[in-house]
């Protein structure tokens, strides 16, 4: 692995449990791109991308729209659905939304303060999110 920090795609590396082992062992960031690997070809049914697999076993990932001015990808979310409905757990539910999130930052080119600022920016945002949502549930729920 070379002191990687982040695999793209990830679809080789399932063939090769050494690796594997490696990738969750160094905590190498695995980069899902699904709708670009739907595209490509690589996948048909979300069902069968690896990306299922490494959300099951706890694989350190994000998500990625894959070179997004070339498949004029935009915004980023629509690989967050993909991601959130076609390869995550039924169980699955905001708390991997908020995983993901945070896993952006988390492994991103980012060093140091500016790591520390994005974090500390994303969380009151998402507390913000929360808040402001939980006024919409009905309180008989």
């Amino acid at each position: 692995l070379l002191g990687t920090k982040r695999i793209g795609h990830g679809f080789a590396a399932l063939k090769h449990p050494v690796v594997l082992e490696e990738i969750k062992k160094r905590q190498v960031c695995i980069e899902l791109n699904p709708i670009s690997n739907q595209v490509l070809k690589l996948v048909q049914d979300f069902r069968n991308h690896p990306g299922a697999f490494y959300f099951s076993d706890n694989y350190p990932v994000v998500v990625s729209s894959d070179d997004p001015s070339f498949w004029c990808a935009s915004p980023l979310s629509h690989d967050f659905f993909v991601a959130f409905m076609g390869l995550a757990s039924a169980r699955a539910d905001i708390r991997l939304l908020k995983q993901l999130a945070l896993n952006s930052i988390e492994y991103s080119s980012m060093e140091g303060v500016e790591k520390d600022a994005a974090r500390q920016k994303w969380t009151s945002a998402w507390n913000e999110f929360v808040q402001e949502s939980l006024k919409t549930v009905p309180a008989e729920f």
